[in-house]
């Protein structure tokens, strides 16, 4: 799995602060879920952000 961002930018707080801003916005305008797609690394970042896993999805490729 890799970074959208690029390895050179990790560690700066930038998937933070943009799940941080996108759940801002979502709570805003009345959501209390947020779908978010992450690899297990991204739990304690989710996680320090007030996020709680409810369920986990298994993501299938259509090869017809």
């Amino acid at each position: 799995m890799g970074r959208w961002y690029g390895p050179g930018l990790a560690g700066r707080g930038i998937y933070r602060a943009l799940v941080s801003h996108r759940a801002r916005i979502a709570a805003a305008r009345g959501y209390t879920y947020l779908q978010v797609a992450a690899s297990s690394q991204s739990r304690p970042i989710l996680q320090r952000l007030g996020l709680t896993p409810l369920t986990t999805t298994r993501p299938y490729v259509y090869t017809h």
